[in-house]
């Protein structure tokens, strides 16, 4: 990754969000002020957004995703009336800015973390928005319950087995966990318009190995990609996604190599 490049848009970003953001002292305080407990409140000026984060690293996620709107940009606009699903959803961040959008739909957001969980309920009652349903569940290849490990209270990637944490500094507990298949037949009843997904690395667990009726019902995929090793990286998923029928395109982080955002539609909806 070219080095100017990187801190050209750390800079740039310095001005994205003091622009984007309306009571700038409190975004000064979260990133340079001392760690805080609870909820900081952000005030943005695009439609008088109101968004509680716990971290820098979830206001660094404001930025991305109703400011840069980044989803939306290398992925798609939700329509009033279509059925989205959030993978993910940690505060809450890209269901409110699908939830904005809504008439007649609704958006399913799927948060294992009971604290990230809680924020994302503040932030959709902050903002008025009612055509959320949340659920306290995790997303993987089974259903049954499974490790998620945490670094200074930040969730990093769920693993399937109970992993060798002799670092003092990782945590970890236990979270419920469902399959992609349970969320469409079960927890959604249907056809859904777009599926989000941001999970540290668990795509490959939540995507690879679904039967094909699972995607028929999916109209369109938007996820944060992590390159993990050779078998799971962004060159699988394209790939496997192509061969259940989808479009796909890439765009790649412009900080991190291992990272890049992916949209997939099926290709009769394709233009």
């Amino acid at each position: 990754m070219n080095a100017f490049r990187k801190y050209f848009y750390y800079f740039r970003s310095i001005f994205t969000l003091l622009s984007g953001v309306k009571n700038w002292r409190v975004l000064l305080q979260i990133f340079l002020g001392k760690p805080f407990v609870g909820i900081k409140w952000l005030e943005l000026r695009r439609e008088d957004l109101k968004i509680g984060v716990g971290s820098k690293m979830e206001a660094w996620s404001v930025k991305e995703t109703l400011i840069d709107r980044m989803y939306t940009k290398f992925g798609t606009e939700v329509a009033g009336n279509w059925t989205v699903v959030d993978i993910g959803a940690a505060i809450g961040e890209f269901t409110v800015d699908s939830a904005l959008k809504l008439t007649s739909g609704m958006v399913h957001a799927f948060e294992p973390n009971p604290g990230s969980l809680n924020i994302l309920r503040q932030n959709t009652r902050a903002n008025y928005l009612h055509r959320v349903t949340t659920y306290n569940l995790g997303v993987w290849s089974e259903a049954g319950e499974i490790p998620l490990r945490f670094l200074n209270n930040e969730p990093l990637q769920a693993v399937s087995g109970a992993g060798n944490l002799k670092d003092d500094s990782f945590k970890e507990t236990t979270i419920p966990v469902i399959t992609l298949k349970e969320v469409v037949f079960e927890k959604v009843g249907g056809k859904i318009d777009l599926l989000k997904v941001d999970c540290e690395g668990a795509e490959y667990e939540i995507l690879l190995g679904q039967e094909k009726q699972v995607f028929e019902q999916i109209d369109r995929i938007i996820m944060e990609y992590h390159d993990l090793d050779e078998k799971r990286s962004h060159n699988r998923l394209v790939a496997y996604l192509n061969e259940q029928g989808y479009l796909v395109t890439l765009k790649e982080n412009p900080v991190h190599a291992d990272l890049g955002y992916l949209y997939a539609i099926r290709k009769g909806l394709a233009s």
